[in-house]
């Protein structure tokens, strides 16, 4: 077996060319050398999140493939911020199933009249410590109010790479992505923070990508993989193979090492009949449930998957 697949079980630092390097490799190297450094670090838990879509539609931003901004014309549902006793509720069956919920907003950010509503909810709910959020960007003043009420973890995408997040954004910069990130992890925040692929980044950008969220050194990674949405400009984009998603998926566990990996977003149309390969492809948990504007996989479906596998669900965050 090829010294550089050994050398990432041993846990040997590899550069960005190696690790695009990595994609010329027969996938049942990777998988071999991704299971390794999965089991060392997680041993054999998995976990599962859910969210819920908490504000949805007219966004200003103007990322190309989302179905919730302005710039596009898709047949979203838009509504304002629940109501606190919706978030209870939807929250309250998730965790019957999942270690972790999602409060997600639409938008650049919340007014301090809604940063004031989630800090209820942390506040009166028996389990806020297994909640994230991702609501945009924020100030240290709301990022302080919501660590004080009980949030621990915050969830930013940075989404691709910065060399190519010009193509996909230009209404925000990646510098205040990583801003946000670099501000929330200073405060004590655990970060939860990945990508979207099949974006028309080339796979530079994906290792690029890996490289940036290793640096800022995130807690957890979510890669979402896109569904294409009528009205927006990646409608018509070719999908990634299921083989090229297990292959990126495996090389992020690789550079990566030690957060978790979650598959979320588009792993049920992309991947189809090989979801359960991606924890042999090293990642550690899945989203459940359903996502923004698209449904998922039911839990029931994703728990049975995982013990057919013989691994078990982490009932934490």
């Amino acid at each position: 077996m090829e010294k550089l697949i050994l050398d990432t079980v041993a846990g040997k630092q590899i550069s960005q060319e190696e690790a695009l390097s990595l994609f010329d490799f027969d996938i049942e190297d990777l998988f071999f050398a991704a299971t390794k450094i999965r089991k060392k670090f997680k041993g054999n838990k998995v976990k599962i999140c859910s969210i819920i879509n908490a504000k949805s539609g007219q966004c200003s931003e103007d990322c190309k493939f989302c179905a919730q901004s302005v710039h596009h014309k898709t047949a979203v549902n838009v509504y304002p911020l629940v109501s606190n006793e919706k978030i209870e509720e939807v929250s309250n069956k998730a965790l019957e199933n999942a270690g972790c919920f999602g409060i997600v907003s639409s938008g650049n950010n919340l007014t301090d009249e809604e940063i004031d509503r989630l800090c209820e909810v942390l506040k009166k709910h028996k389990k806020s410590d297994h909640f994230g959020a991702s609501i945009g960007h924020l100030s240290d003043v709301s990022l302080k109010k919501l660590k004080a009420a009980g949030l621990k973890k915050l969830h930013h995408n940075l989404e691709t790479s910065e060399s190519y997040f010009k193509n996909i954004c230009t209404t925000h910069t990646y510098a205040q992505r990583k801003d946000t990130i670099i501000r929330a992890k200073a405060l004590g925040y655990e970060i939860c923070s990945g990508g979207l692929f099949g974006i028309g980044e080339k796979l530079k950008d994906r290792v690029e990508l890996a490289f940036t969220l290793k640096e800022l050194g995130v807690n957890s990674v979510p890669m979402n993989f896109l569904m294409p949405v009528k009205g927006t400009a990646f409608e018509g984009a070719k999908p990634i193979s299921p083989t090229e998603i297990l292959k990126t998926i495996a090389v992020f566990r690789m550079v990566l090492q030690t957060p978790d990996i979650m598959i979320c977003g588009g792993r049920e149309i992309n991947l189809r009949d090989l979801q359960s390969m991606i924890f042999f492809a090293g990642a550690s948990g899945t989203m459940s449930g359903g996502y923004l504007t698209t449904w998922g996989r039911d839990a029931a479906a994703d728990k049975q998957m995982i013990k057919d596998l013989d691994l078990e669900i982490d009932p934490h965050r």
